[in-house]
């Protein structure tokens, strides 16, 4: 009776206890200025503050803190605590109280405890803290139970006289009755799996004693006679753990054995076989709940493919998201409802040969993102038993097409995974994911494609994106009527566009760049078709614990993964939709402003005639491709030589050509005049590279260069005075005679004359032919070594190891650059030379368009250089640009620029593309909402 008493005494004080420190923390946050006065003075009669007496115990009072200076609150005065209630609760009796609770082994631990201590309820020298707890406070046996029960799942440890020591709950006697509250004691109480049960939890591995589970969030390994249980909250931290850092199992639960145990000293209940388990019911478990599958009328058996999966917002869903009247919209705007999915195969996926779906079958059926096992399996024996052998590829030597039978799989029950997904917004589609046996064969992906387009069968637009889309297209519907007749789309009422991503198509050749390319096909804005690239970077790391998995359990866990994935989507879809359309507003303007001031330069009526063909190859893509160079002549050297040739040879005929030499004509003159010009420039180049301490042999072959360019330019010089004798009085005696100068002798060409000086009209026009020629050959030169010099480093990047190998590739690298230096070096020497005959020629500045002021650094780079920025954004460089012509009515200009018109319409049309896109997919998102949330 005296152990009752005291028993209801001590939970009387804990009660007011912690209604204090609830109180107290709450006044501390402020959380009480907006209750009401009467409720709030009610509450502080209630609640309870502890001071220390002279006697050594506790009073316990009714008076409550409150802050002086808040409006809604007020000191109390003398006569408020007049009326509050006081009393003081004994807790010497306690001793007495722990003599009736306690066992021997209590007993043992009083007998070393640490000094000086004190438990918050006056026990001199407590011996026990909890890890779990806030703080680091001692308690005493008592107080120790009294705290943890409701928390039976806290470590505690002991002090032994020396060092403190694991304990647990269950050896200083708590007991968890469940299906009671707290304190109150079953009649015919029962042990749970003869006192051998343990729980996981995310501190530690448990052996509490307890029965009764999940209305206590605990998850049984079995369910029936359980031996151990994990609380929710750990397999709800450990889901959320894998899908952020792709943790095992067995990582994780090692991890907790250790919390418990990282001594290895003591030996724990190996559970981790019932973990496994545990987590693969709850993964399945929580999607069908999160889904609202979890109380099907017709049980799980007959829910719908697919039905599980997190679907994007963002895409067209027929009687979901679409206005009403959508199937009726004008032609122009139907590339608003269209749907984008991108294909494409992961072989980081794999699975070894450990098991089958006998032992170890799949929760789910189809119900997500991997397709029902059983007939997909049964559809591709039956084809593997027709032997239809995979088709060879007509464009680059694609290892997905032509290596896709002869995939190394031994020892590998799937070589990797095929998928379907939202190509606009990087979403995994329901029932699109497969495992593979061998390669990318056709006959996989098919089934994945036709099987996804099962949820989508109502949309009338479709863009699909496939690295081999450009093979893999040819034949798709005859290989359709191969599969059973759910599976078949009805192609012939659908606009159906294939394309390759981006980033995959500059591996096609030139035709299929253009007639695949995302840049170039109306309705389908600023998408790269590349999600599911982005996608594997964050489910590749899962690889690692996956391929030892049994088919079902690895199936499973990769749906729960790309639900959520998927569900990471949505919660971001409004930011990311924002962020794009803030980027794709100025875009569209720039793009938009470009464009017109480039119409604004060209020929109306034959801007009009372009307009016309790309019209007509965007509604008919067999039609001739506007996007695709037709004349490529350029004016070289050699070409004018001959041209200069056959002319001089007509005025021989005519008797009109005068020619002051036998052996030098003016034609051959002026020739000779570049030619030495450019050896000068050579033999600088050359004085340069060598350096300040060249060696005797590198002294002798530039000596050996310099003497004789100086015995053919003092032969030049004397024929050059029979055609320009005008030149005698600019020429110097020494010019020629300083070796060590011959690169600075100037040859005093037409082009370099002072404008007083006469000089013949042919010669003028001479000069200005061959170095127009001369131009266009550099240009012509410098595109092919910068192509050279760009393979070379993509070459030495990806296959040259070793300082030897890697030596060697610098040099030919070096020797490439001195080139393009060069190079330029002619180029500018050749542009000047005309900058000063236009003018003696009188030339209008039609020439300048073509031949620009070259920059090393921004203009001589390669065609593929991005500066940063995507082929919808950046500018290629002019030198790729120029058809190497005279004047804007040749032929190669005039494909050039109807080229790049077609390109700079294409970029803004995108754009603006993208940005009526997603103005409709922000509409989208918010209509699917709203049906999803009726």
């Amino acid at each position: 009776m005296v152990t009752s008493q005291k028993q209801r005494a001590l939970r009387k004080f804990q009660r007011n206890f912690f209604a204090h420190s609830d109180a107290a923390g709450r006044v501390v946050r402020n959380e009480t200025n907006d209750t009401p006065q009467p409720t709030r003075q009610e509450q502080q009669c209630k609640h309870t503050s502890f001071e220390a007496e002279s006697s050594g115990h506790l009073a316990a009072s009714s008076v409550y803190y409150t802050i002086p200076h808040s409006p809604a609150k007020h000191q109390f005065e003398e006569s408020d605590l007049q009326d509050a209630h006081n009393d003081e609760f004994d807790f010497s009796s306690l001793n007495s109280f722990n003599e009736d609770l306690c066992d021997t082994s209590t007993e043992s631990h009083a007998q070393k405890r640490p000094a000086g201590a004190t438990c918050f309820c006056g026990e001199a020298n407590p011996v026990f803290r909890c890890e779990d707890c806030h703080g680091t406070d001692l308690m005493c046996h008592t107080c120790t139970l009294c705290v943890h029960e409701r928390q039976p799942l806290h470590r505690i440890e002991c002090w032994n006289g020396t060092s403190f020591q694991v304990t647990t709950l269950k050896a200083l006697g708590i007991r968890f009755q469940l299906g009671h509250p707290v304190g109150i004691q079953c009649i015919n109480p029962k042990s749970a799996s003869n006192n051998d049960f343990v729980v996981l939890d995310c501190n530690g591995v448990h052996e509490p004693h307890i029965t009764q589970l999940l209305r206590v969030r605990l998850f049984p390994s079995t369910t029936t006679d359980p031996k151990s249980a994990a609380t929710f909250r750990v397999l709800e931290y450990f889901q959320m753990l894998s899908f952020e850092s792709k943790a095992s199992v067995w990582e994780f639960y090692n991890t907790v054995a250790r919390l418990t145990d990282n001594t290895g000293i003591r030996v724990l209940k190996n559970r981790y076989e019932s973990f496994l388990h545990m987590v693969h019911e709850w993964r399945f478990i929580m999607q069908m709940k999160r889904c609202g599958q979890g109380h099907h009328p017709g049980g799980i058996k007959k829910i719908e493919a697919g039905t599980c999966a997190v679907l994007c917002p963002a895409c067209p869903h027929p009687s979901k998201n679409l206005p009403v009247g959508w199937e009726n919209a004008p032609l122009e705007f139907q590339f608003l409802y269209a749907l984008f999915l991108a294909i494409d195969a992961n072989f980081r996926l794999v699975r070894r040969d450990v098991s089958s779906d006998a032992v170890d079958p799949g929760l789910n059926r189809g119900y997500a993102f991997f397709v029902e096992e059983t007939e997909y399996k049964d559809i591709l024996a039956s084809r593997n038993r027709v032997g239809n052998a995979q088709e060879k590829s007509t464009c680059s030597s694609h290892s997905a097409v032509n290596l896709a039978d002869t995939r190394a799989s031994r020892g590998l029950a799937a070589t990797g995974a095929g998928t379907i997904d939202c190509a606009r917004h990087n979403f995994k589609c329901p029932c699109s994911v497969g495992d593979l046996q061998k390669g990318e064969r056709y006959i996989n992906m098919d089934y994945l494609f036709f099987s996804s387009m099962r949820s989508s069968h109502g949309v009338h637009v479709l863009n699909i994106s496939y690295d081999i889309a450009c093979q893999w297209n040819k034949n798709l519907w005859s290989r359709m009527s191969a599969f059973p007749h759910k599976y078949h789309i009805n192609h012939d009422e659908k606009v159906i566009t294939f394309l390759v991503p981006k980033f995959h198509l500059p591996a096609h050749i030139a035709r299929c760049q253009t007639r695949f390319s995302f840049n170039f096909i109306k309705g389908v804005g600023r998408t790269d078709g590349e999600a599911p690239e982005h996608g594997w970077a964050g489910i590749n790391p899962l690889a690692t614990s996956t391929h030892e998995m049994g088919p079902g359990s690895r199936r499973d866990t990769i749906d729960d993964h790309f639900n959520d994935w998927n569900w990471k989507k949505v919660c971001a879809m409004g930011t990311i939709l924002l962020r794009k359309y803030k980027a794709a507003v100025p875009e569209a303007e720039e793009h938009a402003r470009d464009l017109d001031e480039f119409e604004a330069a060209l020929d109306a009526d034959q801007l009009a005639g372009w307009r016309t063909d790309i019209e007509m190859w965007e509604l008919d893509c067999s039609l001739p491709n506007p996007f695709e160079v037709k004349a490529g002549a350029t004016v070289t050297q050699a070409a004018v030589h001959l041209t200069l040739s056959k002319t001089e040879a007509e005025e021989i005929e005519r008797g009109e050509h005068m020619s002051l030499d036998d052996d030098v004509s003016p034609l051959v003159l002026i020739s000779s005049g570049i030619e030495l010009e450019g050896q000068q420039r050579r033999v600088e180049l050359e004085g340069k590279s060598i350096g300040q301490h060249a060696t005797d042999t590198q002294k002798v072959k530039i000596l050996q260069h310099i003497n004789t360019l100086c015995r053919r330019i003092d032969t030049w010089s004397r024929v050059q005075l029979l055609y320009m004798p005008c030149v005698s009085r600019l020429q110097s005696s020494h010019d020629i005679t300083s070796e060590d100068k011959v690169h600075k002798i100037n040859l005093f060409l037409p082009s370099s004359l002072p404008s007083s000086f006469p000089c013949d009209v042919h010669l003028l026009r001479y000069e200005w032919d061959l170095h127009e020629a001369q131009a266009n050959d550099a240009l012509s030169d410098l595109r092919t070594v910068i192509n050279m010099n760009y393979h070379l480093y993509k070459y030495k990047d990806a296959f040259v190891r070793g300082q030897r190998a890697n030596t060697r590739a610098q040099g030919i690298v070096h020797s490439a650059e001195n080139r393009i230096n060069a190079i330029s070096v002619n180029y500018t020497a050749a542009r000047n030379a005309l900058v000063m005959l236009a003018s003696k020629l009188g030339k209008n500045d039609d020439w300048r368009r073509i031949l620009k002021p070259p920059d090393r650094m921004k203009d001589a780079v390669p065609l593929k250089h991005d500066e940063g920025k995507t082929l919808g954004q950046q500018n290629i460089s002019w030198i790729w640009k120029m058809a190497g012509v005279s004047n804007n009515q040749e032929e190669g200009l005039q494909d050039s620029l109807r080229v790049e018109w077609c390109k700079a319409r294409a970029r803004a049309h995108r754009w603006e593309e993208e940005v009526l896109l997603l103005r409709e997919e922000m509409r989208r998102v918010l209509a699917f909402f709203e049906w999803q949330a009726g």
